[in-house]
């Protein structure tokens, strides 16, 4: 069930068994009934941003996300039981769906999963001047070392490729960044990977995949094992 279906619908695009994956174009103009679909938290959030495009990205990709979640769970989108945990992921409230939502640029990634807690990271693709300082500071020993490696035109690619995996992880995790992206292994290549984070001396094991996206964009989603959704933050 649908409130406002979004002015350019949502894409979905090819994910792991257990996972549904959604490409969102942010760009058109917000429809103008979106107040009446997203709940007041939203709101009061998308009041406060000082641009209008950042306004118009957040909007559009909370209208995704409240069609794509009525869809899945027959919930009104408007009536959504939306909550937050400890380090403000969002969640349904006695809702067995676990979903996760990410932009950059115009497009947003959105990623649901009965299984098991998911995270989602999107980052397009676009210079940046310190990428060796941002790699030394976020990556492993041995992601640094594979991506010194990494031919020099390759490099911003595989940077980007490591950062979204790392970024799903702690979003899947829901610890944000109170977790540093090096302490953990990602790997900086597209492959699926198992890996785990250390959450207060317990592993909490996860499975990382890189996404194929039809824009020029890197992305990737994570999925904790359910056995171990109490670790999450």
């Amino acid at each position: 069930m649908t409130v406002c279906a979004p002015s350019i619908p949502p894409v979905q695009v090819p994910a792991p068994a257990g996972i549904a994956l959604w490409l969102v174009d942010l760009s058109p103009a917000s429809p103008l009934v979106w107040q009446t679909i997203l709940s007041s938290e939203e709101q009061q959030r998308a009041h406060r941003f000082k641009f209008e495009a950042d306004r118009r990205r957040y909007i559009n990709s909370h209208i995704a996300l409240h069609t794509i979640l009525a869809e899945q769970t027959g919930i009104s989108g408007a009536c959504l039981p939306l909550s937050a945990q400890s380090h403000g992921k969002p969640r349904l409230t006695d809702v067995p769906i676990e979903f996760n939502l990410s932009h950059s640029g115009e497009w947003a990634l959105l990623g649901v999963s009965q299984t098991g807690p998911i995270g989602v990271d999107i980052e397009m693709i676009a210079p940046i001047p310190e990428t060796a300082e941002l790699a030394a500071r976020n990556f492993t020993a041995s992601e640094q070392a594979q991506w010194e490696k990494t031919p020099e035109c390759e490099q911003l690619s595989a940077f980007l490729r490591g950062w979204t995996r790392k970024e799903a992880c702690l979003k899947a995790l829901g610890s944000g960044l109170s977790i540093e992206p090096h302490v953990f292994e990602a790997g900086i290549e597209s492959a699926a990977r198992d890996t785990w984070i250390d959450v207060a001396g317990q592993r909490c094991p996860m499975t990382v995949w890189s996404i194929d996206l039809p824009i020029a964009a890197q992305a990737a989603v994570a999925l904790i094992d359910p056995a171990f959704r109490h670790l999450t933050l």
